[in-house]
């Protein structure tokens, strides 16, 4: 049996790593790619358009919640899969927002250590995007949150406790994506050509292509928080030692 004062020691330790456990802000920026376009789909699917590896990484930004810590920076492979189902139209100012349900998963894995240290699955969030009767316009999004539908996140790295992240930490937050110059050409480099897409029976007629920018707040499930605070413990006890 471990000594009275080590177990009262350890519990504090792991109680104050619970209380400082913080959110952790992720993000790519559009273009982050600069080869390639983010994501394209046709029907009622999109998905990352072959990004990643050592030719066009996605720049993963994980930040500590805008605090003191210093920005990291991870070169990534970007796999998205989405799925949507039409929900209904809303006129806003002249123009119309066709709303989809939709489902489906993300996953960031590491260039340099071929680790996926990030991965998210979702279901029941919302894909909204400007348009007419019969047609999306050039920008939509795609956003969602642990109010309502299901969404579980994953942080597959290294332990960050500065950044509120446990290795095989699992947590909820939100995450939103985007999208922007939606069009049918393709081309690359773009020079603005078939910009949008029409629709049939109110999903994508045609394929289409799309930049995003993707933001994400992760924080920790309770379950992430015992990893974390054990995480932080050991961390602890090894700058000691």
């Amino acid at each position: 049996m471990l000594p009275r004062t080590f177990t009262i020691t350890a519990a504090a330790a792991l109680l104050g790593a619970i209380g400082s456990a913080q959110a952790a802000f992720m993000s790519f920026a559009s273009d982050s790619a600069d080869h390639a376009w983010t994501f394209t789909g046709s029907g009622g699917t999109f998905t990352s358009n072959s990004l990643g590896g050592n030719a066009n990484p996605i720049i993963l930004n994980i930040d500590d919640n805008n605090g003191v810590q210093p920005r990291l920076e991870f070169s990534c492979a970007f796999v998205s899969t989405t799925t949507f189902t039409f929900a209904g139209d809303v006129n806003v100012g002249g123009v119309i927002s066709h709303n989809y349900s939709a489902s489906g998963s993300y996953s960031f894995t590491d260039v340099a250590t071929g680790t996926t240290i990030f991965s998210v699955t979702y279901s029941g969030m919302l894909l909204t995007a400007r348009g007419s009767n019969n047609s999306w316009f050039t920008t939509a999004s795609l956003q969602g949150d642990a109010n309502g539908g299901t969404l579980n996140m994953t942080w597959s790295g290294a332990n960050l406790p500065d950044y509120g992240l446990a290795n095989n930490g699992l947590y909820h937050g939100g995450f939103a994506f985007a999208l922007d110059s939606i069009n049918t050409s393709g081309a690359i480099p773009y020079g603005g050509g078939s910009p949008g897409v029409g629709l049939s029976n109110n999903l994508p007629s045609a394929t289409w292509f799309a930049e995003s920018s993707f933001v994400a707040t992760t924080i920790p499930a309770p379950a992430g928080l015992a990893l974390l605070a054990l995480s932080g413990l050991v961390g602890a006890r090894r700058r000691r030692s």
